[in-house]
Formats: structure tokens, C-alpha cells, sequence
């Protein structure tokens, strides 16, 4: 697979939205269709009105779902992380991939390098938008703290992945190149302070009814809530996690879905935040980098570690997995998506965020901080929802157990949560060094590209075992 780097941190404001608008070749479903306008592009003209502003937010969005870190296909991380961890097992002979399945990542890998590189061009875009919005006299006040609230969610968002895949890293919030090539990276601390104040920043200027004539493809201020119950979590902040994941749940906008294989629908009750597809007739790259009908599998299937992992009766492993069998071989795939072509309108978009995240989240918090009873209220709507017996956990270990167990199967190959989960609960040495030959506890982080360390020092030193 090649893929196509620009380095935007490089170009000056006009560049970059002169791209932003002329990129976008195909329409995007359910955005309006803009032309880039025939006279020379300025900023001021970009920021005039909210229809060509809002052009440099599709471009955005489609680089996430099409080639940057939370891309469905097979340069994003939760494929990487899929094969990193003990979701996936590669069959393919992709040197890249082979790196990250025997845990042997080298700084100088080109997965590595997109992954940092377009991350970081985003960034700045970003910063563009955010620039320009500020600088903008022509936007209506609604308009500018829409797009405001949806730039510093996306700048949190970004780094959030970010952070958890590379651990230190520079937090960017300027366009200025003179300040950005020379920047160094911050304390995972510092990092995380800049994620929450983005997103508190983000959910005060979004609506709670953002752009309610899509299916929740943009962000509003319940997305940056989702995300910062997320980052509560991880940085261990009991209580507010929990109070920001039971406001999602006492939300009625969003409701489990009681059924697990409507879950992935585009019109799902249950989805918080989705991709566009791209185009009207698309539907997601995940469906096409997973499935497939012949054996061997042509590129991953799931690894027994993980299909193993299904209880009896569980109503997932009938919904969720796919087979394909030869003789008495059988390899099983991820089956959410269900949709590897195009059909006559779009049925399915890349989820970003889902409310059964949050009941997982809500459980987990109740537990560390001893409210069993509730903790397994919200651990067992996930379970009865998959057919499954109750847990009748009575101490907390036992049901913090439970629940990692239930991320592992509800959340297996979406957005990286199985790496996460391992990381920062403490367990992936003792899980990952039973089965991946090759794994060393440096391995928890990845390297920095060889190339960002020789053009800015500053970043150094590469992180251990590198």
C-alpha cells in the first residue's frame, strides 16, 4: 500500500485552505457541496461565510477516516493495535504490518511515520481553523463558536491518540513554524491537562443539538463529553468520569440498542459519533480491510486469543464474527461492519464513539470508587444485551475483572481500546508476554519516526528499547 504524505506544518495559512478546498474532489454525504471559488483564495474570503469554513472541517474528518490514525483501513491503529496486541493474526507478508504483529516496530517503519506525520498535519489544520475563526468578522457568533467547539475537540481528539500511542509528545496550538519546528515534547501530565481544557473549552461553545439533519457526523458537545469521560478515566479521575458518562447515559438522544446486530447501522440509536462515508453509495473501510471469503485469509483474521474469549451463547460472536472455513480449518473475522462494497445509499459509517463505551465507563468508575451495586448495573446491560448471564460480582478486583473482560469482547478492533485498556490498567506485560514471543515492556510504547528526530533534536531521546 503507498501512501501519499504532504507536510502542511510547512505551508502558510493560504496553502493549506487552498488545499483543503480543491482536495475534496468527491462530495462528502449529507455536508453541501461547495466549488472552490474561482477568484484567488485569501483567509479572509475562507472565513467569510460558514459554508467554505466548514470545507476545511470535511477535509479534516476525511483524512481521519480515510488515511490518519482512527482510519478503518490498514494504516490506522486499531488494525496496528489489533495486530500489536492479541486481537489479529497476520497472514500477509507486509513487512510494515509483520513489524508491528511481532512487536518489532523500527523508527524508520512508513506506518509509524503516517501516523505521526498526518496526525501532526492535522493538527496544524486545526490550529488554521482556529486562527482563521478567531480572525473571521464575517461569521455569525453562532457560527463561530461552532466551529471554535468542533477545532479544539478535534485538536483534543488527535492528541489523545496521540499520547497513548507515543507516550511524550509536543502539544501544538499555534500555526506559527517558526515556534513548531523547534518545539519539544510535554509530560504525559501537561498533555493530558491540555486534552481536558480543549474539550471543557469544546463542550462550552458546541450545541447540544449540533447539525441534528445529519446522523451524528459532526462532533457536538455531547462527543466532547464522551471524550473527556474517556480521558477522565484514563488518568483515573473516578468521579468524573462517571459524571460524565451517566449524563451520556441519561441522555435521551442516545439508547442501547437492544438488538447487537443493528448496533453498527448507520441510523443507530446507540452511535454518539460517526464518519461520513465519503460518498452516498460508500460504506465503511473497516468492512474492507476485515472480511473476507476465502481461505487462507488473504491479509488478518482474528486471533484465537480472542474468539476463544466468547462465553457460550453469547449473542456477539453470532452477530459480530464472520467465518470462513476449509475443511477442518475455520478463521474467523470481524464482522460489525458487514458492508465490503458500495451500495445504492449509505448504511453503514465508521463509529467513533457508541454509548455502550460509556456504560462500560460508568461501570469501571463506580467500581474504584465501591459502588458495586451500581457498577454492576451498568456492566450488566451490556451483558444482557449479549445474552448473557449477570455478574454477581461482590468486591471490587473481581469486578474490575468483569469489566476488562467485557471491553475486551464488546470493544475488540474498534479505535484501539484493547491496547489502551491493557496499558493503562497495568495488565499488558502480564497478558501480551504469554502469547506475543517478542514482547518487552518498552514494547507498551511505540517509537517516534526516525525522520521527526533528525529534523528537530528537540524530541529527542527516542523512547526506550528503540
Amino acid at each position: 500500500m503507498n501512501f501519499i504524505h504532504l507536510n502542511l506544518r510547512n505551508y502558510p495559512l493560504i496553502v493549506f485552505l487552498a488545499i483543503c478546498l480543491t482536495s475534496i474532489a468527491i462530495s462528502c454525504e449529507d455536508f453541501v457541496e461547495v466549488d472552490p471559488p474561482n477568484n484567488q483564495l485569501t483567509g479572509e474570503t475562507i472565513f467569510s461565510n460558514a459554508t467554505t469554513a466548514n470545507t476545511a472541517f470535511v477535509n479534516i474528518y476525511g483524512k481521519l477516516r480515510d488515511n490518519a490514525l482512527t482510519t478503518g483501513g490498514l494504516a490506522g491503529l486499531p488494525y496496528l493495535m489489533g495486530l500489536y496486541t492479541d486481537e489479529l493474526e497476520l497472514f500477509n507478508q507486509n513487512l510494515q504490518q509483520q513489524e508491528f504483529y511481532s512487536n518489532n516496530v523500527t523508527p524508520s517503519n512508513f506506518l509509524i511515520q503516517n501516523l505521526w506525520n498526518e496526525s501532526y498535519n492535522l493538527i496544524y489544520a486545526t490550529n488554521t481553523i482556529i486562527k482563521g475563526v478567531e480572525n473571521s468578522n464575517s461569521l455569525s457568533l453562532e457560527d463561530r463558536e461552532r466551529f471554535l467547539g468542533e477545532a479544539y475537540f478535534t485538536r483534543a481528539f488527535i492528541h489523545f491518540y496521540l499520547v497513548n500511542s507515543f507516550g511524550t509528545i509536543p502539544y501544538i496550538k499555534t500555526t506559527d513554524f517558526l515556534i513548531n519546528k523547534n518545539v519539544t515534547r510535554d509530560d504525559i501530565g501537561s498533555v493530558y491537562q491540555n486534552i481536558i481544557d480543549d474539550l471543557i473549552l469544546s463542550r462550552s461553545l458546541l450545541s447540544q443539538n449540533e447539525n441534528t439533519s445529519i446522523t451524528n457526523l459532526r462532533p457536538n458537545q455531547f462527543t466532547a463529553s464522551a471524550l473527556l469521560s474517556r480521558v477522565y478515566l484514563y488518568t483515573e479521575q473516578w468521579q468524573l468520569a462517571l459524571n460524565e458518562s451517566e449524563a451520556l447515559i441519561a441522555n435521551s438522544n442516545y439508547t442501547l440498542n437492544t438488538d447487537t446486530e443493528q448496533v453498527f447501522f448507520k441510523t443507530s440509536n446507540e452511535t454518539i459519533w460517526q464518519y461520513d462515508s465519503g460518498q452516498s453509495s460508500s460504506n465503511t473501510l473497516d468492512a474492507q480491510t476485515y472480511i473476507f471469503t476465502s481461505s487462507p485469509p488473504p491479509n488478518s483474521a482474528l486471533a484465537p486469543n480472542l474468539v476463544n474469549s466468547f462465553e457460550p451463547n453469547d449473542q456477539r460472536f453470532t452477530d459480530w464474527l464472520g467465518s470462513v472455513s476449509a475443511g477442518t480449518d475455520i478463521w474467523y473475522y470481524p464482522f460489525k461492519y458487514k458492508l465490503n462494497t458500495v451500495t445504492s445509499a449509505t448504511q453503514e459509517c465508521t463509529i467513533v464513539f457508541r454509548l455502550a463505551e460509556f456504560y462500560l465507563i460508568a461501570a469501571e468508575a463506580n467500581a474504584q470508587l465501591g459502588a458495586i451495586s451500581n457498577g454492576l448495573n451498568r456492566l450488566n446491560a451490556i451483558r444482557t444485551r449479549a445474552n448473557l448471564e449477570p455478574v454477581t460480582s461482590t468486591n471490587t478486583n473481581s469486578l474490575l475483572n468483569a469489566i476488562y473482560r467485557e471491553r475486551k469482547i464488546e470493544l475488540f478492533t474498534e479505535m484501539s481500546h484493547r491496547f489502551f485498556d491493557l496499558k493503562r490498567t497495568g495488565r499488558i506485560d502480564e497478558q501480551l508476554s504469554q502469547i506475543k514471543p517478542n514482547w518487552q515492556s518498552t514494547d507498551k510504547l511505540l517509537p517516534l519516526p526516525e525522520s521527526e528526530l533528525i529534523l528537530n533534536t528537540n524530541l529527542l531521546p527516542q523512547n526506550d528499547g528503540y
